[in-house]
C-alpha cells in the first residue's frame, strides 16, 4: 500500500525529522507509484545527507533512466573528479570521526617524539605525526566541504511532465529548449518568479520557479 505509506513517511518529514533513509523512502515509494520527478527529487535530498550511500546511487540512477531528457555532463578536471570521489567515500559524520581519531594519535606521536627511547623512534614518530596532520586537514575539509555542499540551495528538479526554458524571465521570451521531469538543473540567479539556471551540458535559460523544486 504506498499511498499509504507515502503519507507515513511525508508526516514524518513534516514534523522536523529529517534523515537519509528517510528522504530514500519517500524516493522508493515515489518511484514505485510513477512519480519519476518527486523520487529523483527525495533521491537528491537523500545523496546529500549521505553522498556515500551506494543504495541512494543506484536508485537515483535508475530513475534518471526513466526520466525523458538525457543531457551529456561535460567532464569536470580528473583532479577535481578524483578529490570529488575520495570526499564522498565516506559520510561528513565519518570524516569528523575520523579527524578526531587523528587528533589523538597526532597527540600521542608527538609525545613519542618528545620521550621516545631512540632517535630511530623519535624520528619515525616525527614523520607519523606529520601524516597525522595531513590526514587531520584533509578529513576535516572533506566534513566541512560536505556540510557546506547539503546547506547550499544551488540545484533544483523539474516537476512538471514538461516546462519550457525561455531567453528572458518572462513568458514573452523566445523558447530555447524544453525540459522534463525529473531533470536536474543548476540555479544561477532569480528575478521575481523566475530563475535562471544551467544544465550539465553548459546551456543556460530561464524557467518558471513554479515548475520546479530545489534539492
Amino acid at each position: 500500500n504506498y499511498q499509504a505509506a507515502l503519507e507515513g513517511f511525508l508526516k514524518i518529514e513534516k514534523s522536523g525529522y529529517v534523515s537519509s533513509a528517510l528522504f530514500y523512502n519517500i524516493g522508493n515509494t515515489y518511484f514505485k507509484m510513477n512519480e519519476v520527478g518527486k523520487s529523483i527529487l527525495y533521491y537528491e535530498r537523500a545523496l546529500k545527507l549521505d553522498p556515500s550511500d551506494k543504495d541512494v546511487i543506484n536508485n537515483l540512477q535508475l530513475a534518471r533512466d526513466f526520466s525523458l531528457d538525457k543531457i551529456e555532463e561535460i567532464p569536470d578536471f580528473i583532479l577535481k573528479t578524483w578529490m570529488k570521489e575520495v570526499n564522498y567515500s565516506l559520510s561528513s559524520d565519518a570524516w569528523a570521526y575520523l579527524s578526531i581519531i587523528s587528533m589523538a594519535l597526532l597527540a600521542l606521536l608527538l609525545l613519542m617524539f618528545r620521550y621516545g627511547p631512540t632517535p630511530k623512534a623519535r624520528k619515525s614518530s616525527f614523520f607519523g605525526a606529520m601524516a597525522a596532520l595531513l590526514l587531520i586537514i584533509f578529513s576535516v575539509y572533506f566534513s566541512w566541504s560536505q556540510k557546506h555542499e547539503y546547506y547550499k540551495k544551488d540545484t533544483a528538479i523539474v516537476m512538471k511532465p514538461v516546462s519550457t526554458v525561455k531567453s528572458s524571465p518572462d513568458n514573452s521570451g523566445n523558447t530555447l529548449f524544453i525540459l522534463h521531469e525529473g531533470t536536474k538543473v543548476s540555479l544561477i540567479e532569480e528575478i521575481g518568479q523566475w530563475k535562471r539556471v544551467e544544465l550539465t551540458d553548459g546551456r543556460q535559460g530561464w524557467i518558471n520557479s513554479l515548475d520546479i523544486e530545489v534539492i
